[in-house]
């Protein structure tokens, strides 16, 4: 019997540039640009973790000063710490029929098109675990808006701008010390950010306010980011606004949002600083990473009997949790 195509031709490269290619909407994903991309060496290992602890000064009750000749003062220590991982793989694939692709009159290709179809399906699916791992406040610290502040972000007299800059001294003493860099939160929460009296009142073009204390305006998506990173200080402010559509194949469409409205996260997730070791990943400490064995990639394979052509698409990564202590979670803030 022949060989089949993809064991003769396993990866496309055309297909593999057009898997990462953009279509409209895509700008909405943010799970690359909220996660560092570690490249790992093998498909699991180690991470070898600093333990912040040792940087944190040599504790009470040790005296550095010493009389001349006598010893110095020997400081403790605290044994570095690791945790394993293994990057799962994750594949999909769609097909058309042979006749449909010399008799389609769309313009394009219709290889092209199935191969963004996959890949949407992909790309979708690696944004709803990012999601599904920052937004879990199993993962990290976390409480509900009114228990942590008293209130919502939207309710009568509410202050979330005051709440959020609170919110990063907590995240700041949680993290030894260290500023939050990343702010991400739900498309519904975001907007109503723009609407906030509060917000409004900060915002301002140049040196001349624009009277949007008194409610004469409501923010656009720019406005609110840079009015947050002028205040909070936090440079990777993300909205996540994708949404899929989660009914069963056959049933009636029903779409939802991927990143949970309400809620949001602050923590540290860049700057881990990785180096690939003999014994595994050195990094620094992050709230959360992206270890990437593979990226995605793309390929097409004819079925035996040449009736429908067969288009694929691989990837293999793992988001994990690094450090809870990193990170914290704000659910119910509407």
């Amino acid at each position: 019997m022949a060989s089949s195509y993809r064991n003769i031709h396993p990866v496309d490269e055309i297909l593999t540039n057009l898997v990462a290619e953009a279509v409209p909407s895509d700008s909405q994903l943010i799970a690359d640009r909220v996660l560092e991309n570690i490249k790992v060496p093998q498909r699991s290992g180690t991470l070898l973790l600093e333990t912040s602890r040792n940087f944190m000064g040599a504790g009470a009750g040790l005296d550095l000063q010493r009389a001349p000749g006598a010893s110095r003062a020997r400081i403790g220590g605290f044994d570095r710490t690791s945790t394993t991982y293994k990057c799962e793989i994750y594949s999909s694939e769609d097909s058309i029929a042979m006749e449909d692709i010399i008799d389609s009159q769309y313009p394009g290709s219709e290889e092209a098109r199935i191969v963004k179809k996959v890949a949407r399906v992909m790309k979708l699916a690696r944004e709803k675990r990012a999601a599904d791992v920052l937004f879990d406040g199993a993962n990290f610290n976390t409480a509900t808006s009114t228990d942590q502040f008293g209130g919502k972000f939207d309710a009568a007299g509410a202050e979330p701008l005051s709440y959020l800059h609170e919110l990063k001294d907590t995240v700041f003493e949680n993290a030894h010390g260290i500023n939050p860099d990343s702010l991400i939160m739900g498309r519904t929460l975001f907007r109503a950010l723009a609407r906030s009296p509060e917000l409004r009142g900060y915002f301002q073009a140049g040196s001349t306010p624009n009277g949007v204390a008194s409610g004469n305006l409501i923010l656009s998506d720019e406005a609110v980011i840079s009015t947050l990173r002028n205040i909070l200080g936090i440079s990777n402010i993300l909205v996540g606004a994708a949404r899929q559509d989660t009914a069963v194949p056959g049933a009636s469409s029903s779409e939802g949002y991927i990143w949970t409205n309400d809620s949001l996260f602050m923590g540290i997730l860049h700057g881990s600083d990785a180096v690939q070791s003999k014994s595994g990943v050195r990094m620094m400490p992050v709230a959360a990473a992206n270890m990437m064995f593979e990226d995605m990639k793309a390929g097409q394979y004819d079925a035996l009997d040449l009736t429908r052509r067969n288009v694929w698409a691989d990837e293999s990564n793992l988001i994990k949790v690094i450090d809870g202590n990193l990170g914290f979670v704000l659910t119910d803030c509407l």
